[in-house]
């Protein structure tokens, strides 16, 4: 009857933790898709297309292991947030179960399963399950190998002394007594293999899955030279493994650092991230110092900083649970000398050191290593209270069993608040998750009218497409691109897609990242006033506001009082023509049409220029991808530019931004390479 408790309770933390791995999973929380998902996607399709890597170069740098796991999923379920996530969220599953696996093997049932139970209801667990980020892979491999390893490592001692927490006395037994049968001979040959290959196997493929997995044989490193030192009766008949685990590890891993070491520029990213590493490598310790004491401070008083990464400055425990796992901590150098925590003690400073290493420690992403055994130092001590009453108050079993309970709710309750209300609101994890795209994705989805679509974002050349083309449902929806890259910065560059009969024109952008005040009146002129629901705010152009037919030029329902230009349009390499300009305060406005798409990138420059033609101001501008223009759309950029006395001319053109230096500008009908306005 205990067992079949004992295996309905598993069951039981298998379902929460599935639960709190899926529901909403699809752009609820995370509140949209952010920059590196979608980098994963695209890295994703170029496998799908036939390139395949040890090692993509593309957003910095990825090891290969995840993205092979993720196409899969793409491949059986189609291009969607869902098939993009669900692979973090199987791992996380299986990183619940890794954990108690683990834990039991180790320290016994019960102990197995308040870790167990941890790790299904704890945010941090719970949320790199959620995000298609290749980080959740590691933690998932290096718990397998570490479970094979002691496997294998204990094989032969009797599960007494493995899954149960004795009662320790002063001098501790070494892992295999004198009289073990391992002490005196190795196991056969056809029995000894088995379980230190799947833990090398499992290490090796580990560190194709994310930066932090660098730490795994360093881990090892430690560990082995720890038990050769202090357990040297049981490594002694063991050291054929140690030595088999090493030659699988590097068979595996070769492929990866033979292309890091041939092409050292692969990681670049590793020098935009490693200032304390480099000042330590000069002599100065604070960074490394100061990183330290903020983990070793993560776990009960201020968390990671960023927003992006954890629910910023939270602690990874609460106060009660918190001195219990700085208790196991402890526990752990006491019985140091048991390889069981000394394991532990080892695993946990070596994931440290990713996050030592780099900036804005504590960093919960490159700690991710500390997942499978995180839980343990807490459950270990909720789990010794029986038998550690020398030091704590003896507690009896269904106290201590009713206070876990109410422990692991309170977990489950917090963490549920958390991730579906508290991360998901704050504007810095909706700016980076882009929101605002996929409110506007949902809102065109059930649009019934098509047409033209203009689209304003952060990142209109590159990462916008793509979150379009994996959020939006629908594919019958003519869309541009344009928007800002500056954070600071208002949106300087709008487009108005080519309207056909009686279509109205649609624009977007997030409402945290506005027009700038010319535009909003540009469009004011036109009859679109501005509506705002909730992070996205729109604007309808009426068709017979604008005459967007290029049989029609110039357009003369875009003069205006101020409206400096009124001859035939200006054409440039016969692919786009300047309409007209507008003299503002403190801004040159330039209207454009687009004659014939291109494959090439544009931008407009302003110089402008004093009387003895120098330069006193410029701006360069265009944050509409050429790639996406059709004949007969509409661009109209503002041009930030101080109003003096001393401008006397204005000069403007478009150049290949891919040709600098030198850029190559485009010509007018004449052979001019730029147009002199005068103020």
């Amino acid at each position: 009857m205990r067992d079949q408790q004992h295996r309905l309770t598993l069951i039981l933390l298998l379902g929460v933790a599935a639960v709190f791995r899926l529901i909403g999973l699809n752009n609820i929380s995370p509140p949209g898709l952010e920059h590196d998902e979608i980098a994963h996607w695209l890295i994703n399709r170029t496998i799908l297309e036939g390139q395949h890597a040890i090692y993509f170069t593309e957003a910095y740098g990825h090891e290969a292991g995840y993205h092979y796991l993720q196409t899969a999923f793409m491949a059986l379920l189609g291009d969607n947030v869902l098939a993009l996530r669900l692979p973090s969220a199987f791992l996380g599953i299986l990183l619940v179960a890794i954990t108690y696996t683990l834990s039991r093997h180790l320290f016994g049932k019960q102990a197995a399963l308040i870790t167990m139970a941890f790790t299904a209801v704890h945010f941090y667990p719970i949320f790199y399950s959620r995000l298609a980020l290749r980080a959740i892979s590691l933690p998932v491999l290096s718990g397998l190998s570490a479970y094979f390893w002691w496997q294998w490592w204990t094989k032969g001692q009797g599960r007494k002394t493995i899954t149960q927490l004795p009662n320790y006395p002063t001098t501790h037994p070494p892992l295999a007594p004198r009289h073990s049968p391992l002490a005196t001979r190795p196991p056969p040959l056809a029995t000894r293999p088995s379980p230190v290959f799947l833990s090398a196997l499992f290490a090796g493929l580990s560190l194709h899955t994310y930066m932090a997995a660098r730490a795994v044989p360093i881990f090892y490193g430690l560990f082995f030279l720890y038990l050769a030192l202090f357990h040297w009766q049981a490594f002694k008949v063991r050291w054929r493994g140690v030595v088999l685990f090493w030659v699988i590890y590097l068979v595996i891993a070769a492929p990866l650092l033979i292309y890091l070491q041939t092409n050292p520029t692969a990681e670049f990213r590793i020098s935009e991230i490693d200032m304390p590493l480099r000042e330590l490598q000069a002599g100065n310790v604070r960074p490394v110092l100061a990183n330290s004491l903020k983990i070793a401070g993560m776990f009960g008083f201020r968390g990671d900083p960023l927003w992006r990464q954890y629910v910023a400055g939270q602690p990874l425990f609460e106060p009660v649970v918190a001195i219990l796992f700085y208790a196991g901590v402890l526990l752990t150098v006491w019985r140091w000398r048991d390889g069981r925590y000394a394991f532990l003690l080892l695993w946990l400073l070596v994931s440290f050191a990713p996050s030592i290493a780099t900036v804005d420690a504590p960093s919960t992403i490159r700690l991710i290593n500390l997942l499978p055994i995180f839980a343990l130092f807490p459950s270990l001590v909720i789990h010794s209270f029986g038998h550690l009453s020398t030091v704590y108050i003896r507690l009896s079993t269904t106290m201590r069993q009713f206070a876990t309970i109410l422990l692991l709710i309170f977990y489950a309750g917090w963490t549920g608040y958390s991730i579906f209300i508290i991360w998901p609101q704050n504007e810095e994890v909706q700016f980076v998750w882009q929101k605002a795209l996929t409110e506007t994705a949902g809102y065109l989805d059930t649009a019934p009218n098509s047409g033209p679509v203009a689209i304003g974002g952060w990142s209109p050349s590159t990462m916008d497409p793509p979150t379009m083309q994996l959020t939006l449902r629908r594919d019958d929806l003519d869309l541009r691109y344009f928007g800002s890259d500056s954070e600071t910065d208002p949106i300087n560059t709008l487009i108005l897609p080519q309207a056909g009969p009686g279509e109205d024109i649609r624009i977007f952008h997030p409402t945290v990242r506005p027009l700038a005040p010319a535009l909003q009146t540009k469009l004011a002129q036109w009859g679109a006033l501005p509506q705002t629901e909730a992070t996205v705010t729109h604007y309808t152009v009426p068709s017979n506001q604008l005459s967007v037919n290029s049989e029609q030029p110039p357009l003369s329902n875009l003069q205006s009082p101020n409206l400096l230009l009124s001859q035939s349009p200006i054409i440039f390499n016969n692919q786009i023509q300047l309409v007209n300009y507008e003299l503002l305060d403190q801004a040159l406005l330039t209207i454009w049409q687009v004659i014939a798409p291109t494959s090439e990138p544009r931008r407009f420059f302003v110089h402008a220029l004093n009387q003895a033609g120098e330069i006193i101001a410029q701006h360069d501008g265009l944050d509409a991808p050429a790639v996406y223009w059709q004949s007969g759309d509409i661009i109209v950029q503002h041009h930030p530019l101080p109003t003096t006395n001393a401008i006397a001319t204005y000069r403007l053109g478009i150049y290949n931004p891919d040709t600098c230096p030198p850029c190559q500008n485009l010509r007018t009908e004449d052979g001019d390479e730029f147009l002199l306005l005068q103020p």
